[in-house]
């Protein structure tokens, strides 16, 4: 049977939404609010010389992690980018967990032997990435198919930028799972630069998710930095694939707000266009979103972010206290013992 693609739509974003859920909102917020303050003590501590490798930030588009973790359900696969950090919190990582990785710390979830962005938690369904940007594609999708031969209700949520989206990696991952019915929604980050490469220099279509028709599949696009209505259409969508298994490309617009990584100043990207998207940061229309709905006050809009300042401040410093890897293990946990 064929099945008609849908066309791309995007959501809607009015002022007062129906439906909202504060106690949701506000654990987005806390999430993007940590991820922030996270890597802001990373990039001061990249300056330092205390990090080995460089250091890539999400600031600008935190929403897209935060809202897809909180929709995704124990059992479903999660392969988060390098600006994703939002993502490994979301489903759990301790933010000492995050330091200590970053610091190469033997007491690190991978014990201070892999580069700093290729971490993650099998136990939460978060695969540590590889630099390869969309080799992870049809690995989550191979994974989901797996679980879903073994019986388990299993959706997958495969993350790349618009950059990615024009390597063979993405092609192959995205026409399989169509053939196939594999439950992952392609998460698209679409912060309008490949590194260097602006989305006019990359692609042709309006929008990405009109894409997703050549695969014969559903696109949707989404405001990106909007996190609670991306949060209310991804759930809906979970729910959706688990009952009836297909994938989905998710295209959601935002932007990056500092260079690919600190060591890139980006000053190619045009200065009215980080003016644009600043004008619409993902925390400041959370906590605008969440009073203007009464579910947050100044007050405690200040007590969330010093209680997450607190808590970077104590796992940065218990990271730094903690040692790096035995030189002498260097041989140890490289290879599969039999």
């Amino acid at each position: 049977m064929t099945r008609k693609p849908a066309k791309a739509r995007t959501t809607p974003a009015p002022r007062r939404r129906p439906g909202d859920d504060p106690q949701h909102g506000r654990a987005l917020l806390r999430c993007r609010l940590l991820t922030r303050l996270t890597e802001d003590r990373l990039v001061r501590l990249y300056h330092q010389g205390r990090i080995s490798g460089g250091v890539y930030t999400s600031r600008g588009q935190e929403a897209i992690g935060a809202a897809t973790a909180a929709a995704g359900g124990p059992d479903d696969l999660y392969a988060p980018l390098i600006r994703d950090m939002t993502v490994h919190i979301g489903r759990g990582e301790p933010v000492l967990d995050i330091f200590r990785h970053y610091l190469g710390r033997v007491t690190g979830p991978m014990k201070g032997r892999d580069g700093n962005v290729h971490y993650g938690c099998l136990a939460r369904g978060v695969y540590p990435m590889i630099s390869h940007l969309g080799a992870m594609l049809p690995v989550v999708t191979g994974a989901v198919l797996a679980r879903r031969r073994q019986g388990r209700p299993t959706v997958g949520f495969a993350y790349l930028g618009d950059g990615a989206t024009s390597t063979g990696d993405f092609h192959e991952a995205v026409n399989f799972a169509a053939v196939f019915d594999a439950p992952v929604i392609f998460v698209i980050e679409n912060n309008q630069f490949a590194y260097s490469t602006p989305t006019a220099r990359q692609f042709r279509c309006a929008n990405l998710a009109d894409r997703a028709a050549g695969y014969g599949i559903e696109g949707l696009a989404a405001d990106g930095n909007e996190a609670l209505d991306l949060f209310q259409l991804t759930r809906g969508l979970v729910e959706r694939l688990r009952a009836r298994p297909r994938p989905v490309l998710l295209v959601c617009d935002t932007m990056r707000m500092r260079g690919h990584g600190e060591h890139d100043d980006f000053a190619y990207v045009p200065r009215d266009l980080l003016a644009r998207y600043a004008a619409r940061d993902p925390l400041d229309l959370a906590r605008a979103r969440l009073s203007a709905a009464g579910a947050l006050t100044a007050a405690a809009a200040a007590r969330l972010e010093q209680e997450c300042l607190a808590e970077v401040d104590a796992a940065c410093q218990q990271a730094l206290a903690e040692p790096p890897p035995d030189p002498a293990t260097l041989t140890e946990g490289v290879y599969a013992a039999d």
